[in-house]
């Protein structure tokens, strides 16, 4: 793993945090309430393998409980397949989330690289794909996708959807859809649908014989009662965005950062988005937010493909949003 993930908080005196992807304006008043009256959960040892929450995520989702396996987070996910595939050929659409390269460096895939998936030739097992895109927020179409994959039988898609949530659903699978194609793997994350990073909390869609393969290299008990209960309470709650507001307000918020003087805002399919500073760096910018205003922004000079000029914003409230675009402009 590599430093420099957003969230980077610790020991810092923060009031708004625009450096994780996820929203944190909502009321989790109820949810906390219902995992404390169930604390008792983390004196006995959890399901091996999450067995009542996959069976609940199934229903859900319209599948058998046959291509479900919920995981320690996306991350857990995306470790599990490296390694299933261990020694393969993977290419990996950048600039994208660091942990597919990581997961796969540490199971010795020969590694490729591409900017879009226009650009890929022969010679490729594996091809690692975040849809909605972090950090650009960009995102393909799922009709291009489902013809490209029926197209490449022989190579296998991971697509990350960790921010399904977040964006229109032209743009990723249903469980149905993605069960479908035998050569697709689609992962899914609770943790940003419901703000949730600290409880660890993610899933696996695909057809039955992946998910065994899979499942082979899973540890028993890798998901914690506490987030399993948690799990299964969530999915009868709504998710804590109301989308279309929620990207009113990315809309907006994006239309006042374009107004600075040497700053370019790129676009975006979902509520976070790029930014890039003409002539100073990323770096500078964040110790400044820290420092003056206890506003923190994710620094993504450390992205493959991205420099030091680049930040990541994820919108947060007017008002926070108001604040930033403020300091910004002392800043610049």
């Amino acid at each position: 793993m590599i430093n420099g993930h957003g969230d980077d908080i610790h020991g810092k005196k923060i009031v708004s945090n625009f450096s994780s992807n996820i929203c944190n304006s909502f009321d989790a008043a109820a949810f906390d309430a219902y995992l404390s009256r169930h604390m008792n959960v983390i004196h006995s040892y959890p399901e091996p393998d999450a067995n009542s929450l996959t069976e609940q995520l199934a229903v859900r989702s319209g599948v058998k409980s046959d291509h479900v396996l919920v995981t320690n987070g996306a991350t857990e996910a995306i470790y599990l397949i490296a390694q299933t595939f261990a020694g393969m050929r993977s290419l990996i659409i950048t600039p994208t989330f660091s942990e597919y390269e990581d997961a796969c460096r540490n199971n010795k895939h020969q590694l490729s690289y591409a900017t879009t998936l226009v650009e890929i030739g022969d010679g490729v097992d594996l091809i690692w794909l975040c849809n909605p895109n972090n950090p650009t927020g960009s995102a393909y179409d799922k009709k291009f996708l489902d013809n490209y994959i029926s197209e490449h039988p022989s190579v296998l898609f991971i697509i990350d959807q960790s921010y399904e949530a977040f964006t229109d659903r032209k743009f990723t699978f249903t469980a149905d859809e993605n069960i479908s194609h035998e050569n697709l793997i689609v992962l899914h994350s609770l943790t940003k649908s419901y703000a949730i990073p600290g409880l660890r909390l993610g899933y696996i869609t695909a057809c039955e014989d992946l998910i065994k393969k899979i499942t082979a290299y899973k540890q028993p008990w890798s998901v914690n009662a506490l987030a399993i209960t948690a799990g299964k309470y969530l999915l009868g709650q709504e998710t804590c965005i109301e989308l279309s507001t929620y990207l009113s307000e990315t809309s907006r918020f994006m239309h006042t950062l374009k107004n600075i003087k040497g700053l370019t805002v790129m676009p975006t399919n979902t509520h976070f988005f790029l930014c890039k500073l003409s002539d100073k760096k990323a770096s500078d910018l964040k110790n400044y937010l820290i420092n003056k205003h206890g506003i923190l922004i994710r620094d993504a000079s450390n992205f493959r493909g991205l420099d030091e000029h680049y930040f990541r914003l994820a919108t947060q409230s007017p008002d926070e949003n108001n604040n930033l675009v403020k300091a910004i402009k002392e800043w610049i």
